[in-house]
């Protein structure tokens, strides 16, 4: 314990600058669920078998709504009208449901008795309250366990991807609305990814069932995810309060982890997922996983040290209704990522532009959330709700510039490898391209 508070301490100044993508078990080698909660809030997805489509790279040329320069009024609502003031809401948008708050509170620092000796304590969240949720807890429930900490640890200059294996807490079908995902320093991205095998309750780190190509076809659907150490619960709008995604009861799952260490001692790999309910008799619509991954190809042709190049992709939409939140995901030779809906008419309106491959934002599209503006050098995105239709297309790009010495293979690996993904959250159509 005395060399870990030591550590601790060491790793304090370097504590804030570890990036991320998203209170015990009853299981003795640690991870596992604490079956006890519930509460509404949020975006989130599932998704059946993901269809692996796509329009391929290279979205065309066409005429572009809602690009801003600095200057440039904020953009604001489903046609762009400009609003007067980025953090005022359009006129058209509503007041969230009466029984939430105006914010959600930061609910880390929940385990105030947690001391493990190690950086990161404060990541701890309290599982919800019973009847409203359940928490799901990947990482030791002893400290003092050498075999726990063994399994969970990163020596300093470590990076690793590796799945940790579950089954969810609840007893029965349920649907949840709202989540909040806290993971200790180090977290590049958790991905939670729900599976049609049956898996082991921890045991150790694995090989992944999906290598995170979405290629599997054990995967079928996804749980909340991050790429940053923390999301917060969001407000439910208005146009959302129906809206649930379904989770079977103990259904089998994988953790994707991947973690890094810039600090000099050791960090845990651990993170705290609660998941909020909304009962069943209120379901109207099911939320879905928008996924779009675009850069495969680079695992057999990698991108080429010297290479500056924006790679383009697109995802056909075949049905009308409604996006309701996107994030994108790439590496640190990412400069920039574009995501836009290219209409049927041939219109392109830009929905989100970002340049922080380390604090990955998610953009909520709905009456009540007004996103930061979209300009150059800043991360931002168009506000309001978003209609989409069949014959509409989704595309994104990535700007990559490998001013490394090795080739960027698609992989999980913050300098050496690239990604150029967007996952969001979709009402009506399944928008799910798995791109070269």
């Amino acid at each position: 314990m005395a060399k870990r508070i030591e550590a601790k301490r060491a790793l304090l100044g370097a504590a804030l600058v570890l990036v991320a993508w998203g209170c015990g078990s009853e299981s003795g080698e640690g991870g596992g669920t604490l079956p006890m909660n519930e509460n509404p809030a949020g975006t989130g997805g599932t998704a059946g078998d993901p269809p692996m489509t796509g329009a391929g790279a290279g979205a065309t040329d066409a005429p572009v709504a809602g690009m801003m320069e600095p200057g440039d009024p904020p953009v604001g609502g489903t046609g762009g009208a400009p609003i007067d003031d980025p953090m005022d809401p359009p006129d058209d948008m509503m007041m969230p449901p009466d029984d939430e708050p105006a914010e959600w509170p930061d609910v880390r620092g929940g385990c105030p008795g947690l001391d493990s000796g190690f950086l990161g304590d404060e990541a701890c969240i309290a599982p919800p309250a019973p009847g409203e949720g359940i928490q799901i807890h990947i990482g030791p429930n002893d400290y003092d366990d050498p075999a726990q900490i063994a399994m969970f640890s990163l020596e300093a200059g470590e990076e690793v991807s590796e799945c940790w294996t579950y089954h969810t807490p609840n007893t029965e079908d349920v649907y949840y609305q709202g989540w909040t995902l806290s993971g200790r320093p180090g977290t590049h991205h958790i991905f939670n990814s729900m599976l049609n095998v049956e898996v082991e309750d921890g045991g150790g780190f694995k090989i992944c069932i999906d290598p995170g190509t979405g290629t599997s076809p054990n995967r079928i659907g996804s749980l909340p995810a991050a790429g940053k150490p923390y999301m917060p619960r969001t407000r439910v709008a208005p146009e959302n309060v129906g809206v649930g995604r379904a989770l079977a009861a103990h259904t089998s799952a994988e953790a994707d982890l991947h973690y890094f260490n810039i600090t000099e001692g050791q960090v845990i790999r651990e993170f705290w997922l609660n998941l909020y309910f909304i009962p069943k008799e209120q379901v109207t619509e099911e939320g879905l996983e928008v996924r779009g991954m675009g850069g495969l190809s680079w695992s057999i042709l990698p991108i080429a040290p010297g290479t500056d190049e924006v790679y383009k992709y697109e995802c056909p939409i075949g049905s009308d209704g409604r996006i309701t939140g996107l994030a994108g995901h790439y590496h640190a030779h990412g400069k920039r990522q574009t995501v836009s809906i290219r209409r049927a008419n041939g219109m392109r309106e830009q929905l989100f532009e970002m340049y922080n491959y380390d604090n990955a934002a998610m953009f909520a599209f709905d009456s009540i959330s007004a996103n930061p503006p979209m300009m150059a050098g800043v991360d931002g995105a168009r506000s309001g709700p978003l209609d989409v239709f069949a014959g509409d297309v989704l595309e994104w790009e990535c700007h990559v510039i490998n001013d490394g010495s090795v080739g960027l293979t698609y992989s999980n690996n913050v300098q050496n490898g690239e990604m150029c993904n967007v996952f969001g959250v979709s009402i009506g159509p399944e928008i799910n391209c798995v791109l070269p």
